[in-house]
């Protein structure tokens, strides 16, 4: 029981001048006989009172009370006093009876309790609970019920009880109702007259995130979370914060999380949400302001994911510093090593590019590819003889390193180092012999040294690998004629004569080279051959038809002279011959259409004309019997 007027229950024994009758004792047989009078004489004053109950002097002089001083009660097992117009709030669970009415007279004759809101039987014979004298009041408003004390009929004095339900009753009207939106108006009542109690508070917000109430959740959460951190109440605010993407909030609890729990996963969690929640600057502008606040055994890690995120902004110098404030805080991770490297190169910081990757590789000494970049960075940096020792000791480990010895070919060929050029290439073709660059590049380097049986060897290769390649064969060409091999040069010469058939050099050549054998046979064949493919070239059947007339064949001669004059029918000179291989054949007809053709370039070829005459003579003699 308690009061609303902030005075809470009087003290029962300041009221007392003469007490009830379960607090007198009981007295001898005079104390009787004086009861009796005491009867007598109240009868009469009470019928006095009634007489004069319309004049307030009066009836104030009379032994009967006129006011009300206290309500004596027993309230849960404690005996309380309740003051005149004092309004108390009591629990339906609640027992209450009333144990004495106290008053300014000391008669207490036709004093009695009175209320219309209930009957007052239930206080004053027994003991019982307050929900018993309603047994159909839910009290889900609060229910106020006023006791009166008369004499008489005449009110003398008032009280008030307050019956409304507390933090326990709503709770336990929580728990009963299936109705979720009761069962959130219930904690909500009983959270308002218990508004510390933590376990409410936790039921209620989770009732609101399962209703979407989000915002209220998260009120309540954080009301928790202030009033002492714990990992629970934490994960789920999280939870809530995201729902509603509240980024700062969530990344905040975060925080609180790492601080509760120190776990890597809800640290990588964290920075997996910080970067799909926020852009790369802005993520890493975060974690810089909050870095002190995130505990230690984490520092290394966020040192490492600002440099990530400093890598992904391409500010290459602050990814760098990241990384080495990672290293100097313990880091051994050998990616991370790498990370540096990297971060160096692409600021473009060679100085410290290269002491970075050598610090890696003293860790990870067989990662060749990274031997590979720092034989390149020396190799930048101008240091070639580093660079050199690295891409051989590469090439010690793998020999079949492509990279590495293309790499080292390209350093040699800066430092003029042809003896190392050429065992280099040696190994290259070998491990591609059918690249037709590398095959060349060796070749070359045989011809320029005079190794002249390699060179051809690579050379034919060259060639072999391309019908058409006309360079490898000059060289073959050259090599040939200073080794005086004169059929490896005529060989040469047909193979550049195919692939080039306009250069009538080669033609001559060849030519000179069957004229010089004496051999118009193979002369002969050779051409004829080739002017299979080139039937329309001069060149080849002037070759014929000297092999012709150096053979003795006037057919084939008069052959070859036909084609000439067929492909260039204003040249006098193969139409003189033809005249002439004719007559000596004495083929008059067809010396005479030859003639005919001289005449008509020239009417006035004063030769032909004679020719003519004397041909003419001579076919019609020949024709005589």
């Amino acid at each position: 029981m308690s009061s609303q007027r902030g005075y809470p229950y009087g003290s029962s024994g300041n009221y007392y001048r003469g007490g009830s009758g379960r607090d007198r004792e009981k007295k001898g047989r005079n104390v009787s006989v004086m009861i009796a009078g005491v009867v007598i004489v109240a009868v009469l004053a009470a019928g006095a009172a009634f007489v004069f109950s319309r004049d307030g002097n009066i009836a104030s002089l009379l032994p009967f009370p006129t006011k009300l001083i206290a309500l004596r009660f027993q309230h849960n097992g404690q005996e309380v006093l309740l003051l005149p117009d004092q309004q108390v709030i009591v629990n339906p669970r609640d027992s209450l009876q009333l144990i004495q009415i106290k008053t300014d007279g000391w008669l207490s004759l036709g004093t009695r309790i009175t209320s219309s809101e209930m009957d007052v039987n239930g206080i004053t014979k027994r003991l019982g609970t307050i929900r018993d004298l309603f047994p159909k009041e839910s009290f889900e408003a609060p229910k106020s019920v006023d006791l009166r004390v008369t004499l008489w009929n005449r009110p003398i004095g008032k009280v008030s009880l307050l019956i409304q339900l507390d933090a326990k009753d709503w709770q336990q009207k929580a728990n009963t109702t299936t109705d979720v939106d009761k069962k959130i108006a219930y904690l909500e009542r009983a959270l308002r007259d218990n508004a510390s109690n933590i376990f409410l508070k936790t039921h209620l917000a989770g009732l609101y995130f399962d209703t979407k109430r989000y915002a209220d959740a998260a009120r309540l959460y954080q009301e928790i979370d202030a009033s002492g951190k714990s990992k629970i109440i934490s994960e789920r605010l999280l939870l809530v914060y995201q729902i509603m993407n509240k980024v700062d909030d969530a990344l905040m609890v975060y925080i609180d999380l790492l601080k509760l729990s120190e776990e890597q996963q809800t640290f990588k969690e964290f920075i997996t949400y910080l970067k799909k929640r926020k852009s790369r600057d802005e993520a890493e502008k975060f974690l810089d302001k909050h870095q002190a606040q995130i505990p230690r055994s984490f520092q290394s890690s966020v040192l490492l994911a600002l440099a990530e995120l400093s890598g992904e902004t391409k500010n290459w110098s602050r990814a760098a510093a990241a990384y080495e404030r990672a290293i100097k805080a313990g880091v051994k991770d050998s990616d991370v090593m790498y990370n540096l490297f990297v971060a160096y190169k692409r600021s473009d910081d060679t100085d410290k590019a290269i002491p970075a990757l050598e610090r890696y590789l003293q860790r990870n000494s067989g990662d060749i590819e990274s031997w590979l970049q720092l034989a390149e960075l020396y190799a930048k940096k101008g240091n070639l003889a580093h660079a050199k020792t690295t891409y051989e000791s590469i090439l010690q480990k793998n020999p079949q390193n492509k990279e590495a010895l293309t790499r080292l070919i390209a350093i040699m060929e800066k430092s003029g180092d042809k003896a190392g050029l050429q065992s280099a290439y040696e190994k290259l073709a070998q491990m591609q012999p059918k690249n037709r660059t590398i095959q060349h590049n060796l070749a070359i380097l045989y011809y320029e040294s005079k190794k002249y049986d390699k060179a051809i060897a690579s050379f034919q290769t060259v060639a072999a690998l391309d019908p058409k390649d006309v360079e490898s064969r000059k060289y073959l060409l050259d090599i040939h004629r200073k080794l005086r091999n004169e059929k490896g040069e005529v060989q040469v010469l047909q193979e550049l004569s195919k692939i080039d058939p306009k250069n009538s050099a080669y033609h001559d050549a060849i030519y000179k080279y069957y004229e010089d054998k004496k051999d118009y046979k193979g002369m002969d064949a050779y051409f004829r051959a080739t002017s299979e493919q080139s039937p329309d070239s001069v060149n080849l059947h002037k070759y014929q038809l000297q092999a012709a007339l150096k053979l003795g064949d006037k057919k084939g001669a008069a052959r070859q002279l036909e084609h000439l004059i067929r492909l260039q029918p204003k040249e006098k000179i193969y139409i003189r011959k033809a005249v002439d291989l004719y007559e000596g054949n004495g083929e008059y007809a067809e010396a005479l259409k030859k003639l005919d053709m001289l005449l008509k370039l020239d009417p006035k070829d004063k030769q032909a004309k004679d020719d003519y005459l004397r041909i003419k003579m001579m076919s019609m003699n020949k024709k005589k019997p």
